[in-house]
């Protein structure tokens, strides 16, 4: 069946992107800093990955008439919890993210690559920020 087949698919990306992440932890190109921001992001990876297919065998235990309201409220509930993890490895603060502290553009502008770039420009630069998140457009 079609489904069955989705959720074979959903497991073997999930083997497939825990198995690149295993990769790039061991190439020994990743900064020991980010060890544990891999480890993390390999984790919530293969759960979003392997949820579905697990909320699927789950209700298979139900009653036939429970099974579409289980599955569609486990499968929301588990995607929102996936996606809440993601987004709390990248955007949630320095002391949540490894990545977040190394990602983020120095604010000291003799360091800054990109200041060279803003005083250049004649024009005006605007500046939205969405929480802890700027974004400047020139």
């Amino acid at each position: 069946p079609p489904g069955r087949a989705l959720m074979f698919l959903r497991v073997f990306l999930g083997l497939v992107f825990i198995t690149g992440v295993g990769m790039i932890r061991s190439s020994g190109r990743c900064p020991p800093s980010l060890m544990s921001f891999l480890t993390k992001f390999g984790l919530v990876g293969l759960s979003y990955f392997a949820s579905l297919p697990g909320v699927s065998l789950f209700c298979k235990t139900l009653p036939y008439y429970q099974r579409h309201q289980a599955l569609h409220w486990g499968a929301a509930i588990v995607q929102a919890c996936s996606l809440a993890s993601l987004t709390w490895l990248f955007i949630g603060n320095s002391d949540s993210s490894a990545y977040h502290r190394l990602s983020r553009v120095s604010k000291d502008a003799a360091t800054d690559m990109t200041a060279d770039l803003a005083a250049s420009s004649s024009g005006r630069s605007t500046s939205w920020k969405f929480g802890k998140t700027k974004i400047n457009i020139d």
